[in-house]
């Protein structure tokens, strides 16, 4: 279906994303576009926003890749 380079590409975007996640998680500041940070406690709206969409898109990605591997 998708040729190994696509695959690839996606599984490592999907490392970052989660990478991010993870890292906005464990210090409690998430890097959003521009390379500004939101700490969790001074808008804990837009962090959780932003570390649950890194989360659900890396996790997303990762298994699209996996899909796309295990189809071929």
């Amino acid at each position: 279906m998708c040729n190994s380079t696509a695959t690839f590409i996606v599984f490592v975007t999907s490392s970052i994303l989660l990478w991010y996640g993870y890292t906005g998680l464990r210090s409690n500041r998430v890097c959003v576009r521009g390379g500004y940070y939101i700490d969790r406690f001074v808008s804990p709206i837009n962090y959780w926003l932003n570390v649950g969409v890194y989360l659900v898109v890396g996790i997303g990605g990762l298994c699209s890749s996996l899909l796309m591997i295990w189809m071929r």
